[in-house]
């Protein structure tokens, strides 16, 4: 990501393997592969929280709210590709309402808010300094639930100028096999 003249882009250099998979990827979605440890300078904070199951991990994570929002900035409706419902403007009453949270109450939002459950196809993770468990990246993520929440979060950063220094909102992360969800 760069800021130019107020704008914010991203740009990526192509080799021509990696535009021959793109041209491919039209027909269908092209993989998302998020590198939390690029954007979040560390490996992402996580517990485990499945059951040994062969169908599916699932963990919890305490998602900084920058990282949320950049990541949503970068991949945008793709995320919510699973999602019903979508943000479109901050004026319904709880678009609003996370929206003041996090202005005037940014350390109250993790116990405010119900947070995210998402899905990805798989994790790499990495054992920590301190021995926790880091997710370092994650592929196809989808926002299941909290979408709006999302949203909201990259549009008081971005509209209103909001701090999200103190923003940490909840996370369910099952990773499913792709071969399973239908």
């Amino acid at each position: 990501s760069d800021l130019r003249n107020g704008l914010k882009f991203s740009y990526s250099i192509l080799d021509f393997e990696r535009y021959i998979d793109i041209q491919k990827s039209r027909a269908g979605g092209e993989p998302i592969m998020i590198e939390l440890e690029e954007l979040n300078s560390k490996p992402l904070p996580c517990l485990s929280a499945h059951s040994g199951s062969d169908e599916y991990a699932s963990y919890l994570v305490a998602v900084p709210g920058e990282l949320l929002a950049e990541v949503y900035g970068m991949y945008g409706a793709r995320l919510l590709e699973q999602n019903v419902r979508t943000f479109l403007q901050a004026r319904t009453k709880v678009n609003k309402g996370i929206i003041e949270t996090i202005k005037n109450s940014p350390k109250m939002f993790f116990a405010y808010n119900n947070g995210l459950t998402a899905t990805a196809s798989s994790i790499e993770a990495v054992k920590t300094p301190n021995g926790n468990l880091g997710i370092v990246s994650l592929s196809n993520l989808q926002i299941v639930n909290g979408g709006q929440t999302t949203a909201s979060i990259l549009y008081a950063r971005d509209k209103e100028k909001a701090d999200l220094s103190n923003v940490f909102v909840q996370m369910k992360l099952s990773v499913v096999d792709s071969n399973i969800i239908e």
